[in-house]
């Protein structure tokens, strides 16, 4: 009977676990996280040139479902297109937006 239950169990953690692995993301999750990723490139200083590019890179992310996989993808290529600066910047906002997002449970 323990065996069952503990058998039970690890089903239970690893199906909640591929459950969640999928989890949208903030930066790019919902109409209300596009209008966040523009307030947060206002501050970034941008030049025309990486607007395009960043704007580009998020639709890949969304196209792709906002995924952790595609969030990841969208700043390794967010990364070789901002400063030093911008980028951590970038990284910042966004995780703000994330613990914000996930505080009011969407």
């Amino acid at each position: 009977m323990i065996k069952t239950s503990l058998s039970l169990a690890a089903v239970v953690v690893l199906a909640a676990s591929s459950a969640f692995a999928g989890e949208k993301k903030a930066c790019c999750a919902d109409a209300a996280g596009k209008m966040e990723c523009s307030q947060i490139y206002a501050k970034l200083n941008l030049t025309p040139e990486q607007k395009t590019k960043l704007d580009s890179f998020q639709g890949a992310c969304e196209k792709s479902g906002c995924t952790e996989e595609s969030m990841e993808k969208f700043f390794t290529s967010a990364k070789g297109v901002l400063s030093a600066e911008q980028y951590a910047q970038l990284k910042t906002e966004c995780s703000k937006m994330e613990h914000k997002t996930a505080k009011s449970g969407t």
